[in-house]
């Protein structure tokens, strides 16, 4: 059985998001005024101070830890406040066309199908939810619980070795760098799809756009 393993965001997912908009610190620290009184400027400055002193520790940090940090409170409590984080940092969300087609007419043939993604579990977990593509993933990986991201081929190995997959392995990604490059080393099959969000100046074989019946093709070897 073939398993694909693809990347969520420039891939499968358009997004845009601003942490750096003055109004999102505000908006916060409304929220979260009953927990912990900031400033709006004082709660970015925490928060990127505490991000930065986590990633002098690990290659890939656990958000949540820095929320629980930020304002003392409990796991659960800090998710809360880190979806409240998400939705209010985010300007729009939404599937490329054509990416639930693809994964169900995968899944329909008998792939199966695997989530690996630079990104935050409490962001990333919920969004897969709203979007409704979650259920068709035999299995996620997502950086914030390995402590590790791609291109980082450990990242890679890992999650294979968590998923229990041998034979035919494909990695499907919109960073030539992060995601193909990685998956070749390791002698996977890759597809490298160029988006609105793929970093410029990368030159490799490509899938222009998500055209899901070329990606379909190249994976069935039609």
């Amino acid at each position: 059985m073939k398993a694909i393993l693809f990347d969520l965001y420039g891939t499968l997912i358009d997004i845009r998001t601003n942490e750096e908009d003055e109004r999102l610190w505000k908006k916060i620290s409304k929220k979260v005024k009953t927990i912990q009184h900031f400033s709006p400027e004082k709660l970015r400055e925490q928060y990127k101070t505490l991000c930065k002193e986590k990633e002098q520790i690990i290659e890939e940090i656990e958000i949540l830890e820095v929320f629980e940090a930020l304002f003392s409170v409990s796991k659960d409590d800090a998710l809360k406040i880190a979806w409240k984080f998400r939705r209010a940092s985010t300007i729009h969300i939404h599937l490329y066309k054509g990416v639930k087609k693809l994964l169900k007419k995968l899944r329909d043939e008998g792939y199966s199908l695997y989530v690996l993604s630079n990104a935050q579990e409490a962001f990333t977990l919920p969004e897969l939810e709203r979007l409704g593509i979650k259920n068709y993933f035999n299995g996620i990986a997502i950086s914030s619980a390995y402590g590790v991201k791609k291109p980082n081929v450990k990242f890679f190995s890992e999650a294979i070795k968590n998923f229990s997959l041998s034979g035919e392995i494909w990695m499907i990604g919109n960073d030539a760098i992060c995601d193909i490059h990685p998956a070749k080393q390791l002698g996977l099959r890759a597809i490298f799809v160029e988006s609105n969000l793929t970093p410029e100046n990368q030159e490799e074989d490509k899938v222009v756009g998500f055209n899901y019946q070329k990606i379909y093709k190249i994976i069935s070897g039609y």
